[in-house]
């Protein structure tokens, strides 16, 4: 394993290529999500919110906050949006009285939906100039990546 990793590393100090092209990659496939989400009247950080709610029902403001690196107000701003465009509602904690459980509601479930459903497609156009075995190779080689 440590002569795969320092042989891995040594690749990537050697063919700054590499790095380059996830940088530009992570750049294109961001631009991309700011391309969509105006259509659905959402910001990035209403999407990342939301997307973050999904994968951690029941959490507390003060988990968005940490997790993205907001103050509490802008935490408050954040879910006040929300919650008036139906997204999101604030729900008694049953453990906590001075906390309130943050969960997607249906309606911000399927908004999450039909913006990833663009999103992908965007994406998608990027590999269309790529063979069905170009792909599977790629394919392959990201399934590697330690993500």
């Amino acid at each position: 394993m440590y002569r795969n990793l320092t042989k891995g590393l040594y690749l990537m100090n050697n063919d700054p290529v590499i790095t380059y092209k996830f940088r530009e990659i992570k750049n294109v496939i961001s631009s991309y999500l700011i391309q969509v989400l105006p259509q659905f009247h959402i910001s990035p950080i209403m999407m990342y919110a939301l997307e973050f709610l999904r994968k951690h029902p029941d959490c507390i403001a003060v988990d968005i906050a940490n997790e993205f690196g907001l103050t509490r107000g802008a935490i408050t701003q954040l879910l006040d949006k929300l919650e008036e465009q139906g997204l999101v509602v604030r729900k008694p904690h049953p453990t906590s009285r001075r906390s309130l459980l943050i969960q997607v509601t249906d309606k911000g479930n399927h908004l999450i939906n039909e913006i990833l459903d663009a999103y992908h497609q965007k994406i998608e156009q990027l590999f269309i100039p790529y063979t069905a075995e170009e792909l599977s190779v790629l394919k392959k080689l990201l399934e590697k990546l330690p993500l």
